[in-house]
């Protein structure tokens, strides 16, 4: 009890010092990610719709992903991934920490299943890399974290932002997770 309780103090110190316009996240690394995840895909987004919740207090936005190939686990040729924030009409909400996508473009999506036919971005903007093609023609997976954004570990230590690296390097390695995934699994 007395480690949670100064864990918890470490914690709290170490978000205090950070500026006021800085957000803080509690990091996941790739192994955490997979173990929370029902699926690792990537592919691309096909339409993205924001619209107002029932009581019209939040807005939420809606983007349909046509999933090229699923990494880790499985999941359906097109998925809805739901996140907070958007714009409808003249208002916009920011939901700071949670992805943003537009029509086109190509990501790797860590999902997490969400109410109904949706699903949720696990880790928020930890689980949404975009797949871009470096100047050299390979393939790179770009983590989408916001820029001033703080990681920390569970027990309030800095930890270093991902990095972009090689889609097929990343993606062997969330292979593997899930593998190792698998075999705890199995073996319970």
């Amino acid at each position: 009890m007395q480690r949670k309780i100064v864990a918890l103090s470490v914690l709290v110190l170490a978000l205090s010092v950070l500026p006021a316009g800085a957000s803080t996240f509690v990091f996941m690394d790739e192994g955490q990610l997979v173990a929370d995840s029902t699926a690792v895909v990537k592919g691309t987004v096909v339409s993205v719709d924001s619209f107002w919740n029932a009581s019209h207090t939040a807005i939420f936005t809606e983007a349909v992903f046509e999933v090229e190939s699923s990494i880790v686990g499985e999941a359906p040729r097109f998925v809805t991934v739901r996140v907070a924030g958007g714009t409808v009409g003249d208002y916009t909400i920011e939901a700071l920490g949670f992805p943003t996508f537009q029509a086109g473009e190509r990501s790797l999506l860590f999902l997490g299943a969400q109410e109904g036919e949706t699903f949720r971005v696990t880790g928020y903007q930890l689980g949404h890399y975009h797949i871009l093609t470096n100047r050299l023609g390979v393939e790179v997976a770009v983590p989408t974290l916001d820029q001033g954004a703080h990681l920390v570990s569970a027990t309030g230590r800095s930890v270093e932002a991902p990095k972009a690296r090689p889609l097929a390097t990343f993606e062997a390695s969330l292979q593997a997770q899930g593998r190792k995934l698998q075999m705890t699994d199995d073996v319970r």
